[in-house]
């Protein structure tokens, strides 16, 4: 049963991935990251693999993307998707355990909405440091709280707040420069910014956007229409769509952008 909610929620991650992560992490590429042809490429935390082919497809066939995720269901899935993408290829693994850890042979580490869920983030950015290139960078998105999150699990899903708070590893955005700085990195731009794609078009979108990202925690059918009526972009629209899950915090976005490069000059 565990096995199969697993391949559910990772079949619905890969579908929502696409008006979500997908859509912020392309401009986040595009705009930021900006890879070269014949670059060598870690997409830490890859998901189901659709930002991977399309590093893939910018760093052209001289180049590599390797494409790391512990989750095996939307590792399989990203394999039957691209599998046959010839400079593409998707491994399991973690922050601590990666194809090429240490070994200085990255010219780019990317990672897109990953890293408020890893708990040791000193030794994340370590070993990002070590197996760069020198010259190399990294290029993080993540959320520097979940408040929104959090919130949907306390009025929809209270059920499973402590399951999810287990879950959380979010650090702000000071204490996140902070490790990065401290494992040797030379910080290009840190910042604030909103996800332009967290609106949806009905609530069961929501709703399934909400089981999928944490990886099936979320129970869509514990949101009665009762705890919905007291949900705050439920609630502040009428049950009328679109619901903007940003709207609660839009004072404070959450979104944190991060490119950090490893000195030319460092030694080993």
């Amino acid at each position: 049963m565990e096995n199969s909610c697993s391949y559910e929620a990772a079949v619905g991650y890969k579908q929502s991935s696409l008006s979500v992560q997908k859509v912020d992490g392309k401009l986040f590429i595009d705009a930021d990251v900006c890879p070269q042809a014949g670059d060598a490429i870690l997409d830490l935390g890859c998901g189901t693999g659709e930002l991977s082919v399309y590093l893939a497809d910018l760093v052209g066939p001289e180049g590599k993307v390797i494409g790391v995720d512990p989750d095996k269901e939307r590792l399989l899935l990203a394999q039957q998707s691209f599998g046959e993408v010839k400079n593409l290829s998707f491994v399991e693994g973690s922050a601590s355990n990666f194809p090429g850890i240490g070994s200085e042979s990255y010219n780019i580490i990317f990672s897109n909405y990953v890293i408020h869920w890893i708990p040791e983030k000193q030794e994340v950015f370590k070993n990002m440091f070590e197996s760069l290139k020198r010259g190399g960078k990294i290029a993080i998105q993540y959320m520097g709280h979940l408040y929104p999150l959090e919130s949907a699990f306390k009025v929809l899903n209270p059920e499973n707040l402590q399951r999810f708070s287990e879950m959380c590893n979010s650090e702000e955005r000071a204490k996140i420069e902070k490790h990065c700085s401290h494992a040797g990195f030379r910080i290009i731009n840190s910042c604030d910014t909103f996800s332009n794609k967290l609106v949806f078009e009905n609530i069961n979108n929501l709703l399934k956007w909400l089981y999928t990202t944490t990886h099936g925690v979320f129970d869509p059918n514990l949101a009665t229409e009762e705890r919905l009526q007291r949900y705050y972009p439920y609630s502040s629209r009428d049950g009328k769509p679109p619901f903007d899950f940003r709207a609660e915090h839009e004072d404070d976005p959450g979104v944190c952008q991060l490119i950090a490069v490893k000195p030319a000059g460092n030694s080993p």
